[in-house]
């Protein structure tokens, strides 16, 4: 990469079968493991489906993260173990904590299967902090119209979760962290380093980081405390934030604790986590079981 430029590094999405579908998977990375706490970045999308099709992810179990789910396409019902049932419309945010478990399911609106309905977004996931990591599960949304927004010449940034671009949104994280939505209009922003780690994604259009374009789907990772311009004419999205430490990742578990995992994989195989109601079957198998 030019020194003229800000960015770190570029990873480019590979493909991963998800539910009924596939995503374009940008973290974990064998040279990138993580962006701040953020461990996990899956682009959904776009695609239209047709009538009949949906988005089907069967009941599946998470410990130690957050999820994070953030459309700026269709819509989806989020079911979870604790009890959550929530329809998440476009740039609504849904934040479900994972704690010491939890077991959620994603499917497309009952009312959209009959017709073409489009799919697109980010869906990530946050490592929690060593305090949090075993604490007991819970679920956050905010209404798309709650999120905050600020707009400038050719450029609007919305602050889907923790504080960056001078703003605080509703749900704070469970770290200091920053997801944003950039809609790029022919203008530029300044992304500062208010956290220690950032990173760029371009979901559609043409996104340029100090004049370099990025490909559609394609995350650079931004030099420690650089201040680098995003321009275009396209949507982009900026995570980041405050390292968390060291997290073993097996399949949906994350931990600082390897034994943890180990523990749970146990208690997914005998169906010991909390059950989602009204949609706990069916359940998704350990990988290789």
């Amino acid at each position: 990469m030019s020194d003229a430029t800000a960015i770190e590094m570029l990873i480019d999405p590979r493909e991963r079968p998800v539910g009924s579908g596939t995503v374009r998977r940008l973290l974990p990375w064998r040279r990138r493991r993580m962006v701040g706490p953020f461990v996990f970045a899956d682009v959904m999308g776009p695609e239209t489906m047709g009538p009949g099709q949906g988005m089907d992810v069967d009941a599946h179990p998470h410990i130690g993260l957050s999820t994070v789910t953030y459309l700026l396409a269709g819509r989806a019902v989020h079911r979870d173990s604790t009890g959550a049932v929530q329809t998440i419309d476009p740039r609504a945010v849904n934040w479900m904590t994972a704690g010491g478990g939890v077991t959620h399911t994603e499917r497309s609106h009952p009312d959209d299967r009959p017709v073409d309905a489009e799919m697109f977004g980010l869906q990530t996931w946050v490592a929690l902090p060593a305090e949090s990591e075993n604490a007991d599960a819970r679920f956050e949304h905010s209404p798309a119209d709650e999120i905050p927004s600020e707009s400038g010449d050719g450029v609007s940034v919305r602050l889907a979760v923790g504080t960056g671009f001078g703003l605080a949104a509703p749900i704070a994280g469970s770290s200091p962290l920053v997801l944003a939505e950039l809609d790029l209009r022919g203008g530029s922003v300044r992304v500062e380093p208010d956290h220690a780690e950032r990173a760029v994604i371009a979901m559609a259009g043409d996104v340029f980081v100090d004049g370099h374009r990025l490909d559609v789907v394609q995350l650079a990772v931004i030099e420690p405390g650089s201040r680098p311009v995003v321009s275009g004419t396209g949507t982009a999205m900026v995570l980041g934030g405050e390292p968390v430490g060291h997290r073993h990742i097996w399949w949906n578990f994350v931990h600082s604790d390897r034994e943890v995992i180990e523990d749970a994989k146990a208690r997914w195989e005998r169906q010991d986590f909390p059950l989602v109601p009204d949609d706990s079957e069916p359940w998704v198998p350990l990988p290789g079981s």
